[in-house]
This record gives C-alpha cells, sequence and structure tokens, in this order.
C-alpha cells in the first residue's frame, strides 16, 4: 500500500497535496546538517574576526612599532607620522568609543585595553608609544604594562621643541632601593 494520495480543490482544479505531508520527513533528515553548517559558518566568523583582529596590530616594516594614542579634541596622527616617518597604529578615542572625552570606567577600560593589545602584540619589537590624552589613561596604561614587560618608549609633545621627545624610562634606582 503506497502512500495515500490528499488533494483539494482550488478554483476548481484538483491540488494534489501529498507533497506537504512529506516535508516534516525531509527536515527531520535535513536539520542536523544545517545546524552543522550553522556552526561551522560561526567558527569561521570567530576565526576571521580574531585574526583580523591580530593583523591590525602588526608591525608593517619590522622595525619600531609606532603607536599613537589620541584623545581629546586635537588630532596628532600628521604630527607623528611627521616626525617618526611613519604611524603604524592609531588608537582614537573619537573611533574607538564614538566621543573625543573619556567620561565614565568603560571609556578607559576599552582604550587601555586596545593599546595593551597592541602591545603585546608587538613585543617581538620595540614600541614607540605616543600619548595624547588625560594623565589618569597613562596611569593606567603604564599599571598595565608593568615595569619592564615591554620595551616600551612614551614620547611627551613638547609645544616649546614642536614635537615629541622621549621622557625617561624608569630603572631599579628609582625606587629607592
Amino acid at each position: 500500500m503506497g502512500p495515500e494520495k490528499i488533494s483539494v480543490f482550488l478554483r476548481g482544479e484538483e491540488v494534489d497535496l501529498s507533497i506537504v505531508h512529506s516535508i516534516p520527513t525531509a527536515w527531520g533528515y535535513l536539520e542536523p546538517f544545517v545546524q552543522l553548517l550553522a556552526l561551522l559558518v560561526y567558527l569561521k566568523y570567530v576565526y576571521l574576526k580574531r585574526r583580523a583582529e591580530k593583523r591590525r596590530y602588526i608591525n608593517s616594516n619590522g622595525q619600531d612599532f609606532v603607536l599613537a594614542v589620541e584623545v581629546g579634541g586635537r588630532p596628532i596622527s600628521e604630527a607623528v607620522k611627521s616626525q617618526f616617518g611613519e604611524l603604524d597604529c592609531l588608537i582614537s578615542a573619537q573611533a574607538l568609543v564614538g566621543k573625543t572625552t573619556l567620561e565614565d570606567d568603560k571609556d578607559y577600560k576599552k582604550i587601555a585595553a586596545e593599546v595593551y593589545k597592541a602591545i603585546s602584540c608587538n613585543q617581538n619589537c620595540k614600541v614607540r608609544l605616543i600619548l595624547s590624552g588625560p594623565i589618569a589613561l597613562s596611569a593606567i596604561i603604564g599599571r598595565m604594562i608593568g615595569y619592564h614587560s615591554f620595551d616600551v618608549t612614551v614620547y611627551q609633545f613638547d609645544p616649546s621643541q614642536g614635537g615629541y621627545y622621549p621622557v625617561p624610562t624608569p630603572d631599579r634606582s628609582w625606587f629607592g632601593v
């Protein structure tokens, strides 16, 4: 005995509905494959996203990694490029948090985490860090990178010289021990 033929009359014509009964059965077989495909697409998305995040902080010339942090209204990218000849990465508060000032803990956390990510991705070379922002952010970044954890030289703008100069790197004698 074969499948029962189910049909209805629509506008005076007979329409066969036996195919409708086979759809749930077919979906029962196809659903695991669709779920597996969705999982694979998601895993590929996560992999590509993480790879792109790391690639954003890769040193382009293989020597010094020039990283500028811009918080506030004064753009620094052109000044950094003219003095150092390159700018590998610009972390801007406007681009990252959508405003030029840091107003709450989340804003400080986002900027500091991005700076740490950029520095840690380039720990195999010398990092030149140019900061243009609040002193509190500088202190947070300093605490995150630690004492001599990375080869980082911090630069500060000097209006009298019209450029950036390196601030001293602390050593053990600064601790008075």
